[in-house]
């Protein structure tokens, strides 16, 4: 969508929140826009608001930073030893069929909360970036056979000169598909654990108060994290391939 399409939806947006809201009369059910960006205003007035979502932006570039590392390392495990892959795909399906609910319950009982953010993030990234991975490793060595026969390399130069440098698309799709859900998973993890501090532990404490103006303030400044995370990522992925 280009920028003008993008303020366009949210203009129309707004008209309809702010009709719906005058309609219902009720901040507890739906707050007014204007409500909403005055408590936001006074939260970008306090150290609460950006000590919080630097700890939940800090929690989500940990959590994509160790799936990807550990998937890109045993997809080119799997991929040099496939007889084992199948096993381990079989394992990575049984565990992304666990709801993550059940995930974060479990932990609660084994590991500190703090802990068990990063743990249930892991559990739901890794699985993506590692089937993204191994399948464009997969189809790069099938596109390449032939010429890999006529030119044989060893593994170690085949991964230098031929891998890694067509993994790209790979790469840079799955951390931008990622980065999204990991905002999604993080702040999840973050209300079911109710650790100290962060996004998801104000929107809960709102909830808790029964103040919806305050759950709507912190989604909007996680919306603006988000996409500006989003773009930020995407700018040092293209720059680092280029």
């Amino acid at each position: 969508m280009t920028k003008g399409q993008w303020f366009r939806m949210l203009i129309i947006l707004l008209i309809v929140w702010t009709v719906s809201s005058l309609w219902i009369d009720n901040s507890i059910i739906l707050p007014r826009p204007d409500e909403v960006f005055l408590t936001m205003y006074h939260q970008a007035l306090s150290s609460t608001l950006y000590y919080s979502l630097m700890l939940t932006i800090f929690r989500v570039f940990f959590s994509l930073s160790l799936s990807f590392g550990l998937a890109l390392f045993f997809a080119f495990l799997f991929f040099r030893y496939n007889k084992a892959a199948v096993y381990f795909h079989q394992i990575l399906l049984f565990l992304r069929s666990i709801p993550n609910v059940t995930f974060i319950i479990l932990l609660l009982f084994w590991v500190n909360r703090e802990l068990s953010v990063t743990i249930v993030a892991f559990l739901l990234l890794f699985p993506i970036f590692y089937q993204n991975i191994y399948e464009a490793l997969c189809e790069i060595q099938k596109t390449w056979k032939d010429v890999l026969k006529i030119y044989p390399q060893g593994f170690k130069t085949r991964c230098r000169t031929l891998y890694f440098p067509l993994l790209k698309n790979a790469v840079v799709t799955s951390w931008i598909t990622c980065s999204s859900l990991a905002f999604k998973v993080v702040v999840m993890a973050e209300i079911l654990a109710s650790v100290s501090a962060g996004v998801g532990s104000n929107m809960q404490f709102a909830r808790l108060n029964v103040d919806l103006v305050g759950v709507f303030a912190w989604t909007i400044w996680l919306l603006i994290c988000v996409s500006l995370f989003n773009k930020l990522l995407k700018n040092i992925l293209f720059r680092i391939y280029e």
